[in-house]
């Protein structure tokens, strides 16, 4: 997990460069958009989804234990639409609901040598709706850092029941992130870097479609899975 976080920062950072150049501007554009109550927007972006796994080490009838992981990471594509109410000058509250569509492989091997890596693709489309507290620094000219942090509840609305592993379709989130306004002529536009880590087990232990060999297999292998989401957007306000 941490070794894609960093060129997503990188990213991040090479896109947020204009706003070096806006923050050094002598025109001071937007200079009463931040006393307003409240506002809205939408924005677009991208984001990797990930699993954190707890292992049962349970063995199978031949005596061999199998473990999984997420071996590789699939860009996914984000949109949503947003309110930030103003709470103070650097604190506002913010209501962000958001569609996250991806997909997200799942390795499984066995502790015997020579084992066969068995692989599978869990397709997840997550509805969010996170709600979250924004602490903004000073502005300088056109650019303001902020730091976010929240809660969101998630509805997996993209899972095919019939697969080797089966996610919980409701799942809370805890998300923090950072990210900067940029301030332009005519609007803000805010890139975001957020981390969302799952608070609940999300495997299915029990399944009334399970009526196969490698359904068991898989479920009898993990103990325990998180959900976990780092996403990219561009906000425009």
């Amino acid at each position: 997990m941490v070794k894609k976080v960093y060129p997503i920062v990188l990213l991040f950072l090479l896109l947020a460069s204009p706003g070096l150049i806006i923050a050094g501007s002598p025109v001071r554009y937007l200079p009463y958009e931040d006393l307003k109550l409240y506002h809205f927007g939408f924005f677009i972006g991208m984001h990797t989804q990930d699993l954190h796994i707890d292992h049962s080490g349970m063995p199978d009838d031949n005596g061999a234990v199998w473990y999984g992981s997420v071996p590789s990471y699939a860009p996914g594509f984000s949109v949503g639409v947003l309110g930030d109410y103003r709470i103070a000058d650097f604190l506002s509250l913010r209501l962000s609901p958001a569609i996250h569509f991806g997909t997200k492989d799942l390795a499984l091997v066995s502790d015997q040598p020579g084992s066969e890596i068995i692989t599978t693709s869990i397709r997840s489309n997550y509805i969010m709706v996170p709600l979250s507290i924004r602490y903004r620094g000073a502005r300088s000219d056109n650019f303001r850092p902020y730091l976010m942090s929240g809660l969101s509840l998630g509805l997996d609305a993209g899972r095919r029941k019939r697969q080797e592993v089966l996610l919980k379709a409701i799942n809370y989130y805890w998300e923090f992130g950072f990210g900067c306004d940029l301030y332009l002529p005519y609007f803000r536009l805010v890139p975001e870097i957020k981390f969302c880590l799952g608070l609940g087990d999300v495997f299915e232990h029990k399944r009334s479609d399970q009526g196969s060999d490698a359904y068991e297999q898989f479920t009898n292998a993990f103990d325990r899975m998180t959900s976990r989401l780092i996403v990219l957007s561009f906000q425009f306000e």
